[in-house]
C-alpha cells in the first residue's frame, strides 16, 4: 500500500464476499497501486470462488468474516443483500465488531440496505466512543466498474470523519467516477447509475436489431452502434453542451434523424423511459424498508 494510506492509518482492506463487484474492486485497487496484494484479504462461503480469487490476484485469504473484521482496517461487506442480515447477526453475535483499539472503516456495497440497518447490528451495546471507531459507509457501484469505468455513489453515517471520506473516495476512484451524496438520494442513484447500464444495453439492443432489419450484418450493426454510442458520449464530454442541444444540432428539418425522433415522440418514448427510471427508484425505496 502506498505511503499516503499508511499515514492515514488504513493499512489493509478485507472483503467479506468475493463476487463480481468485490473482484472489480480488488482488481482496480491492485491495478492502480492503491493497495499491494499483501494488504488485501478476502473470504467467501464458496471454496472454488475464493480459490480463484487467491490464485488470480495473489491476495490473502482468511477463513471467515470474523477474521476479516478483526484483522483489517477497512472492511468491505460484499455479500448479496439477502445475505446481509445473517452476516451482521452472526458477526455481532460473535463480538466481531468489538474492536479493542484503533478504527474499523465499514463499507457496504449491498444495494438497498440503509445505514441505520448496519448501525442497529454493528453499534448494539456499544458506547459512544466505541461507535466513533466504527464509521459506516454505504456505496452504490455499477457494473462498468468491472471495466474500470464505473460510477460509484456513497453516503456516510455521522461517525465518518473527513479522513474516512477521503479514504473511501480513493478506494472507489480506482474503479471510475465517484460522487458523495446524502443517503436520501441513494434510491435515485440506484435508479439512474446503479440500474442505468441496463437501460443503455437495452437501447443498444434496439439499435442492433434495427440495423439488422435495415440490412446490416450483425457484425456491421455492432461496430456501427458501439462506435456511435461511444462517439456521442465523447461529444458531450468535449463540447460541454447538453444532450438536448446536441440532439437539436443534428436533427435537420425534414431529415432522417427527425423522422426517427418524430416516431419516438409520437410513442412517448421519453415519458416511458422517465417512468421506468422512477419505477426503479420506487422499487429501491421499497426494498430498503425494514421488514
Amino acid at each position: 500500500m502506498n505511503t499516503e494510506k499508511k499515514e492515514q492509518g488504513h493499512v489493509s482492506i478485507g472483503f467479506i464476499g468475493a463476487g463480481n463487484m468485490a473482484e472489480a474492486m480488488i482488481a482496480a485497487l491492485l491495478r492502480t497501486g492503491a493497495f499491494l496484494p499483501g494488504h488485501i484479504a478476502a473470504c467467501d462461503i464458496q471454496p472454488e470462488r475464493i480459490d480463484y480469487i487467491e490464485k488470480t490476484y495473489n491476495i490473502r485469504v482468511l477463513s471467515d468474516s470474523r477474521q476479516i473484521i478483526e484483522q483489517c482496517d477497512i472492511v468491505v461487506l460484499a455479500v448479496k443483500p439477502q445475505q446481509m442480515a445473517d452476516l451482521l447477526a452472526d458477526a455481532a453475535g460473535q463480538g466481531s465488531f468489538d474492536v479493542p483499539a484503533g478504527r474499523r472503516l465499514i463499507i457496504s456495497i449491498a444495494a438497498g440496505i440503509k445505514l441505520e440497518t448496519f448501525e442497529k447490528w454493528i453499534y448494539a451495546g456499544k458506547t459512544a466512543s466505541e461507535k466513533d471507531r466504527l464509521p459506516i459507509v454505504r456505496v452504490m457501484p455499477n457494473t462498468p466498474a468491472l471495466a474500470g469505468a464505473g460510477m460509484c455513489a456513497f453516503s456516510a453515517n455521522a461517525v465518518a470523519s473527513p479522513s474516512d471520506i477521503d479514504v473511501v473516495c480513493g478506494i472507489l476512484a480506482a474503479m471510475g467516477d465517484v460522487i458523495h451524496c446524502g443517503e436520501a438520494k441513494m434510491d435515485a442513484v440506484t435508479a439512474v447509475s446503479g440500474s442505468g447500464p441496463a437501460y443503455c444495453f437495452y437501447f443498444i439492443e434496439s439499435m442492433l436489431e434495427a440495423g439488422e432489419k435495415a440490412g446490416l450484418t450483425p457484425e456491421e450493426a455492432l461496430r456501427l452502434t458501439l462506435s456511435t454510442v461511444k462517439g456521442a458520449l465523447r461529444l458531450i464530454e468535449v463540447q460541454g453542451a447538453s444532450p438536448a442541444e446536441l440532439r437539436r444540432r443534428v436533427t435537420s428539418p425534414g431529415g432522417t434523424t427527425e423522422a426517427a425522433i418524430r416516431v419516438f415522440d409520437d410513442h412517448g418514448l421519453k415519458e416511458i423511459l422517465i417512468k421506468g427510471i422512477l419505477a426503479a427508484a420506487e422499487r429501491s425505496e421499497a426494498l430498503s424498508r425494514p421488514d
